[in-house]
């Protein structure tokens, strides 16, 4: 997979470890094209700005649409626990199957 060409958001790739660092979050409202049934549907998304990944400073998005994924998350959400924190993010599998490993150092 090539490079995204305006790198504003944070994209994982199958297997690869991705180490970010969190500035802010919040849940905002999103207009998606379901991929089931090609309609558009409005999903709740955590966003979370970015200031490091792999070590670099960024300004990026991270955005977390599944309910599972973004669980992993909840205990570092009050109070903003997740700054000075870096997450370590692996994907797994393809669309409804894709699980993710988060480790938090």
């Amino acid at each position: 997979m090539s490079e995204p060409l305006l790198g504003n958001y944070v994209t994982l790739s199958e297997g690869i470890p991705k180490r970010l660092r969190f500035e802010s979050h919040q849940i905002v409202q999103r207009l998606i094209t379901d991929p089931m049934t090609k309609s558009p549907k409005t999903v709740n998304v955590l966003e979370f700005k970015v200031l490091e990944e792999d070590g670099i400073a960024v300004s990026k998005i991270y955005s977390v649409t599944s309910e599972k994924h973004a669980q992993q998350f909840a205990p570092f959400l009050e109070g903003q626990g997740y700054r000075g924190k870096v997450f370590t993010i692996i994907p797994r599998g393809r669309g409804y199957l894709r699980e993710y490993s988060v480790a938090v150092s």
